[in-house]
């Protein structure tokens, strides 16, 4: 009879225990974010010398490239740009100004 109660016992706080962390974790739950700017998605690929950070900027429908992003000086400048119009349609690949950072 003993080990049943503390048995029983156990299960209880365990319970007791998931529900209070159920409890918390619907309490601080984040809906939605937005930003007035506009949003910008990015992408790092590789790790190295050949390595190239792509940013999307959704409102002008550009990816910029941004090559050698984890190598070399920390100012990393543009290496070029391409505009996109829509899925399937021509992109345009543009180089960006020497100097830049967009």
């Amino acid at each position: 009879m003993r080990k049943a109660v503390e048995w029983s016992r156990n299960v209880l706080a365990v319970l007791g225990l998931l529900a209070a962390g159920f409890w918390l974790g619907s309490v601080n739950q984040v809906k939605a974010a937005s930003s007035d700017s506009g949003d910008v998605e990015f992408q790092l690929s590789g790790v190295n010398e050949t390595s190239s950070l792509l940013i999307y900027q959704p409102g002008s429908k550009t990816v910029y490239v941004y090559r050698g992003a984890t190598t070399g000086n920390s100012m990393v400048q543009c290496s070029f740009k391409y505009l996109l119009d829509k899925p399937g349609g021509p992109i345009q690949r543009v180089n960006c100004p020497m100097g830049s950072a967009m």
